[in-house]
């Protein structure tokens, strides 16, 4: 299986999702920045996006050099990692969609974890599940992409905070 179509793909609708959600975070921005926690919170939602794109420009330079894409899908794991452990912490008064935000996000731990173990030992990827690990990445780095769509989706179609106005 050629999996290059696939993570030029990829690379191009990350892009282009994370331009959409840099939007999202213009319109709702006194909301999302006005605490740390909600600003590191809007972060981790653009690392949904920029993550699986560097990880598709990472597996689409490997051609014969392998270190490449499990050096970049690997530490792109760590990051993504710590980003969901640190910014989904210390929210200041979550309510509504940041609330809720907050509680799902640790759904995207477990999906880095997975990209990081790939990364670390892609034969036992073979041999488990009879996948060429940049496929198994695939799989995972769309579901990644899923829950920073529908995680966007949500902040964005919250309802504004009564007594906050798109201007102020």
């Amino acid at each position: 299986m050629d999996t290059s179509t696939f993570y030029a793909t990829t690379s191009a609708v990350s892009f282009t999702l994370l331009g959409f959600w840099w939007v999202v975070v213009q319109f709702r921005h006194n909301e999302m920045t006005q605490d740390p926690g909600r600003r590191r919170l809007a972060f981790v939602v653009s690392l949904h996006f920029i993550l699986p794109g560097l990880m598709s420009l990472g597996a689409l330079l490997t051609a014969d050099a392998p270190l490449i894409w499990r050096l970049t899908f690997g530490s792109a794991g760590v990051a993504g990692m710590i980003a969901v452990v640190v910014g989904s912490r210390g929210v200041k008064d979550p309510t509504g969609a940041i609330a809720a935000l907050g509680r799902w996000e640790w759904l995207a731990l477990p999906l880095y974890l997975v990209i990081t173990l790939v990364a670390v030992s892609p034969e036992s990827v073979k041999t488990a599940v009879g996948l060429m690990p940049l496929q198994v990445e695939g799989v995972v780095m769309t579901l990644l992409v899923g829950l920073g769509i529908v995680f966007a989706w949500a902040l964005f179609t919250e309802p504004q905070p009564v007594g906050m106005s798109q201007e102020t």
